[in-house]
């Protein structure tokens, strides 16, 4: 015997309904990695190149290694990846997608191998989708980390093909260092629907830094290329009669070192002449001879910029400020001393000291 209850069959109706209707909610959320890719940017630059408002594009290829990428996502779930490139580095105000690297340089990120796109910078401001999805059934593989490690996505390099541009605002001279530098990054996040992560939830999965040293060649000329001749005359050696003072009534020989590196008006950087002696007693004190007896430094000589206050140089990184231009006339002076005091024997001095003009 069968005994129908309607109300059976509706209350079964009603839960083979609630359960066809039970939600699947949308979820986003952040990937990780430790990707890291560099450019070596040492080079040679011509004059030509070294010009403010001059972009050069860098052609060196980045290093580094693949890399897995991580997501906090649910095992077994099956999501889409999203990528977006950001900076650090201060924008330039006046110059689209170029960041400010330092105070000559600044440079252009554009990233070349996040899937599906090219040339992103850190200006994109709507995150990437990168077609397909992930899963442990996919042929791509899973990207959460609570699937496993067997079903995991192989480790990719997004990242390494980026190229970086170089745009001058100051001109420079000499060797300009790069330290190692974090110019942008790529980030990565995921969605098991069609909604997208927001890039403020993103994170990194590789970092893009460059790093070298930049040098333009600057040649100066140092009185046409001659050797400088100071000659401080003949002395008779019975007027050297007060150790560390120039022999008695003796009168400092002028001298001028000309100077030419070429117009560096719209340089801006600071310059300076070095003299360094070749042997020195002490700071200021060129040694003009050694006695043979002993070897002890019997004649020296010193030297001083004649600028209305007579301001001695060192002949041990004697530092000379040169005039912005790059062209000029340093005028000095120079006199023999007595280093031991009382009359020294009879005989020739001379001293040797090298002049560099040094960039900074």
């Amino acid at each position: 015997m069968s005994i129908k209850n309607p109300w059976i069959k509706n209350g079964i109706a009603t839960a083979l309904l609630a359960l066809s209707i039970a939600p699947v909610y949308a979820a986003t959320g952040t990937c990780s990695a430790t990707g890291s890719f560099n450019a070596n940017v040492t080079s040679d630059w011509t004059q030509a190149q070294n010009v403010a408002g001059i972009s050069l594009d860098l052609p060196t290829p980045l290093s580094g290694n693949a890399y897995q990428i991580d997501c906090n996502c649910d095992a077994g779930g099956k999501v889409a990846l999203f990528y977006t490139v950001t900076s650090t580095l201060s924008g330039n105000d006046k110059l689209s997608e170029f960041y400010h690297l330092n105070d000559n340089l600044d440079i252009k990120v554009e990233v070349d191998d996040i899937p599906g796109a090219t040339a992103i910078t850190p200006q994109n401001a709507k995150p990437i989708k990168e077609s397909g999805s992930y899963s442990t059934s996919s042929s791509k593989g899973s990207v959460c980390t609570a699937d496993p490690a067997e079903t995991r996505a192989a480790p990719v390099t997004i990242g390494a093909s980026t190229r970086f541009t170089l745009y001058v605002t100051k001109p420079f001279l000499g060797e300009l260092v790069i330290p190692n530098t974090l110019v942008a990054s790529v980030q990565a996040g995921w969605s098991n629907s069609s909604s997208t992560p927001p890039i403020s939830s993103m994170e990194e999965i590789a970092e893009l830094r460059i790093q070298g040293s930049i040098t333009v060649p600057q040649s100066c000329k140092i009185n046409q290329g001659d050797v400088i001749q100071v000659d401080l005359g003949f002395i008779n050696a019975s007027r050297f009669t007060t150790k560390n003072q120039m022999p008695d009534g003796y009168t400092p020989v002028s001298f001028d070192i000309q100077y030419d590196c070429g117009d560096t008006s719209s340089i801006k950087n600071d310059m300076e002449m070095r003299i360094d002696g070749d042997d020195v007693i002490d700071q200021y004190t060129l040694v003009a001879r050694r006695r043979e007896a002993d070897n002890t430094p019997d004649i020296g000589v010193r030297m001083a910029r004649i600028n209305g206050v007579n301001i001695s140089i060192p002949f041990t990184s004697g530092f000379i400020g040169i005039d912005a231009s790059g062209r000029g006339t340093i005028n000095l002076e120079a006199w023999p001393i007595n280093l031991l005091g009382g009359t020294p024997a009879p005989g020739k001095i001379s001293g040797t000291a090298t002049i560099t003009v040094l960039v900074k």
